[in-house]
């Protein structure tokens, strides 16, 4: 399940039209289907923008790697499914809730999987004009699914060791897990270190103003890709 959710997060290059888009046109669309995620309550809306961005997704090339965010999205929509239930509300409203949840984290999969690191670096030093800050945010963003791979690593050695991750009994499950921590956070310092001195090697500083390799531009691609998603949106709106 880790592997399968880290992969759903990771940014890997592939050769279909959402890779082309500009960098910040591929966030801005991310961030309108978040929102639409958010604010579509009816379920005609919720099932129409899931439906909407699997075929994005699978004209993309990208729709196997994008599945494996409902490995956690799927359990989380159960339990408000379940929820909402509960607490008196009809089953399609439940379903529509459900869904939102489901398209929130899918969405979020969509901007990971096609905004590479060095675009967000490129992005957050051409807004702010700060290479630390832009470099923070796109190592950050670039060590998620490193992460993950190491949780994943550790999980497999603990489980070597005789450590249970298949228990039903919450408590115990929650003290397996904690041995998880002290290796996880030994593996960070030691990875920080090594990007330290890597960085240093390099000359990190050293110019005072530096230069991109790429500079980004805008096409029609970019231009019919935004038409798209607000004739989308202006669908949704009298639906």
């Amino acid at each position: 399940m880790v592997s399968a959710v880290s992969r759903a997060f990771a940014y890997e290059m592939k050769n279909s039209w959402l890779y082309k888009l500009n960098p910040y046109v591929k966030t801005a669309a991310g961030i309108i289907l978040i929102i639409a995620s958010i604010v579509f309550i009816s379920l005609q809306r919720v099932l129409a923008l899931f439906a909407f961005m699997i075929i994005m997704s699978a004209s993309a090339r990208k729709l196997k790697m994008n599945f494996g965010s409902l490995s956690i999205s799927i359990p989380f929509a159960v339990i408000i499914f379940i929820g909402e239930v509960l607490l008196g509300r009809n089953l399609q409203t439940g379903i529509a809730y459900a869904f939102r949840f489901i398209n929130l984290v899918f969405s979020s999969s969509i901007i990971f999987t096609s905004v590479s690191p060095d675009e967000i670096d490129y992005m957050v030093r051409k807004v702010l004009r700060s290479r630390d800050f832009s470099f923070l945010i796109s190592t950050t963003y670039k060590f998620v699914p490193v992460l993950a791979s190491d949780i994943a690593q550790i999980i497999e050695v603990q489980k070597a060791r005789g450590v249970d991750f298949e228990t039903k009994n919450p408590f115990k499950l929650l003290k397996n897990y904690y041995t998880i921590l002290v290796p996880l956070f030994v593996v960070s310092i030691v990875r920080s270190q090594q990007l330290a001195e890597a960085l240093e090697l390099r000359g990190y500083g050293a110019s005072q103003k530096p230069t991109f390799i790429y500079e980004y531009g805008y096409s029609v691609l970019d231009l019919s890709f935004i038409i798209l998603i607000l004739a989308f949106l202006f669908l949704m709106a009298f639906l």
